[in-house]
């Protein structure tokens, strides 16, 4: 089991610092905004200036995680589907009405996904461990395995989470690309998770990634048996409008897209959604699907562990 010692949400939700996110869901819409915390309160209005939604999010996310822990940091790895979209959409404007032969690498050096680890790492004072993840749909998951490696491996806390920003031009590609069924939306999600048992005695007992997968039941029942778990233990499954019979079968299932809206970390957000619905009742299994891509399928079991 790796244990989550501190959680930092910012989402369409009014999640940021936030005491229960699951007793306080709101669906969203397309006019919904999202919820911006004071920046002000964790990165200098001088940086704050130089830094786009999605730096934004996931550093003020990190600190307020380190804030809650004081504790060092061991590594960071971050999930990104898309990365830096606004400093990569203004890097290519640049690039393609340049009238000169000279172009800032400014906005390139920042439009990479690994911009945002980097920050994190900086602002932090941070010399450990750093790795970004990009598989679309699944990065928060991958990264989730890197981090429970990094446990195995002895680090003490490590820091995970994911990030994706939305810009007006996925308006464009949305109907090509995936559902338009939900909106487009931002989020960022980070936690620290550490072998020792914290007092909530709430954390991730397995994760599991497949690619192009054919049989969504036959994922997922396999996962729940090597958990030596069935469909009946789980208490709440969490899913990405997946169409699967094993889903509807459980009679408390819940659509997280609904609150969290399409992007590549919701799934991340939806971590913060099933540890608060186990902090705050005697449950003990919740269950995460994401199956947002066909090309990708994320299973999360998320746990409390007994006394």
């Amino acid at each position: 089991m790796y244990y989550i010692k501190a959680i930092s949400t910012i989402s369409f939700q009014d999640s940021f610092e936030c005491d229960n996110l699951y007793d306080s869901l709101k669906g969203i819409n397309s006019k919904s905004e999202l919820i911006k915390p004071n920046y002000k309160e964790f990165i200098s209005p001088l940086a704050l200036r130089r830094l786009s939604p999605i730096l934004r999010m996931g550093l003020t996310n990190s600190l307020d995680c380190q804030k809650q822990l004081d504790e060092e940091i061991d590594a960071v790895i971050v999930g990104t589907g898309l990365g830096c979209l606004k400093d990569t959409e203004k890097f290519l404007l640049n690039f393609n009405t340049a009238m000169s032969d000279l172009l800032s690498p400014t906005s390139f050096i920042q439009s990479t996904h690994n911009t945002i680890g980097g920050q994190i790492s900086l602002a932090m004072k941070n010399h450990g461990y750093n790795m970004t993840h990009t598989q679309n749909n699944v990065s928060f998951e991958l990264s989730l395995l890197d981090g429970m490696m990094c446990l195995k491996e002895g680090k003490s806390n490590v820091l995970i989470g994911a990030a994706d920003e939305f810009i007006p031009f996925l308006n464009e590609l949305q109907p090509e690309l995936i559902s338009d069924k939900y909106p487009l939306t931002s989020s960022s999600a980070f936690f620290i998770f550490s072998n020792d048992i914290v007092e909530s005695r709430i954390g991730i007992k397995n994760v599991h990634v497949s690619f192009d997968t054919e049989d969504i039941d036959g994922e997922i029942n396999n996962f729940l048996a090597q958990n030596k778990l069935n469909n009946s233990d789980i208490d709440l499954i969490l899913h990405s409008d997946v169409n699967s019979k094993l889903i509807e079968e459980n009679s408390n299932n819940l659509n997280y897209l609904e609150f969290t809206g399409i992007n590549f970390s919701a799934s991340a957000v939806a971590t913060h959604i099933a540890h608060d619905y186990l902090k705050g009742s005697n449950k003990k299994h919740v269950l995460i699907v994401n199956g947002m891509l066909k090309s990708g399928l994320g299973l999360i079991l998320i746990a409390k562990s007994e006394a």
